[in-house]
């Protein structure tokens, strides 16, 4: 069963400044059996694999992105400002990529003692720790920790890339008031699935890139899912719900003409999934639409 929104909705916080009345949120509502969990769980995509996590008051935030430079726009508006974010209970990044890790911007958010779960071995926590921010998290792959009601598991989403490499990537299993929420904005190879499939024999919510991104200079490398490698995710996680992240990136034509090629669509995603994973709702957000599972 797959589902994609079409209706646009505006979240208060994700209101344009034209000095109207913002509107009031609109959740798309979903109403599933779930094992445990009392309150809604309800997810928001800002932009790319920037998004929102929320059950009841507590807030998570994952791969903060705020900011545009040459080679670097997300393709889409970001639903919100780095000011207009509500208070999190955490905030979290896979990669030490600009559009994955904009420390910089984030560096504007008031609470510099927020839990920023970072990649240990990489940049990240010098770079978080020279941008001011005090509750640095550093995690190895099968490392967890706790954030407010978060409970939150980092697996190497590449096993044989270092955790210096540009290319190394975390993802991230969050448990939430009973529930599992996935988040692999590139990849999750063979071998850190298994180990997902092993430790979590149920996920409720996955956010999944599936721009197929690959690198001309590197041989054509691919880094991200395409939309067939996320559905095959899904069936093979037993996928709840999926929604589609990283696609709407555009580096412009030097960018699509000599680095990279991302060609996958959450369309080309929703088709792979009637196939390979048909449990699996897919549900396609405009940035600043709230998705609840009831």
């Amino acid at each position: 069963m797959n589902f994609v929104l079409a209706k646009r909705a505006i979240s208060p916080a994700a209101a344009p400044s034209t000095g109207r009345s913002p509107q009031a949120p609109i959740p798309l509502t979903l109403s599933l059996p779930f094992a445990g969990g009392q309150k809604p769980l309800r997810a928001t995509r800002l932009a790319h694999a920037s998004a929102l996590i929320q059950s009841g008051a507590e807030c998570l935030l994952t791969d903060p992105w705020f900011s545009e430079k040459p080679l670097y726009h997300p393709g889409e508006r970001f639903a919100m400002r780095v000011d207009e974010l509500p208070p999190l209970a955490g905030v979290l990044t896979s990669m030490n990529h600009y559009d994955h890790f904009d420390v910089r911007a984030f560096s504007g958010y008031c609470d510099r003692d927020v839990p920023f779960i970072v990649i240990a071995g990489s940049r990240q926590p010098d770079m978080a720790s020279r941008a001011g921010f005090r509750g640095i998290r550093a995690l190895r792959s099968g490392e967890s920790t706790g954030a407010g009601a978060f409970r939150i598991h980092a697996i190497a989403a590449n096993p044989d890339v270092a955790p210096h490499d540009f290319v190394y990537e975390q993802a991230y299993v969050i448990e939430i008031d009973g529930r599992h929420v996935l988040f692999a904005p590139h990849f999750l190879k063979e071998a850190p699935l298994r180990e997902v499939a092993r430790r979590f024999p149920r996920i409720d919510l996955a956010l999944l890139g599936v721009n197929g991104l690959r690198v001309k200079p590197m041989g054509w490398r691919q880094l991200s899912m395409d939309p067939a490698d996320a559905a095959r995710l899904c069936a093979a996680l037993k996928v709840k719900v999926a929604v589609p992240i990283h696609y709407a990136f555009n580096g412009g034509w030097v960018s699509s003409t000599f680095l990279l090629q991302h060609r996958g669509t959450p369309e080309q995603f929703s088709e792979a999934a009637r196939v390979e994973a048909p449990e699996t709702i897919v549900v396609t957000l405009p940035p600043g639409q709230p998705l609840e599972l009831a």
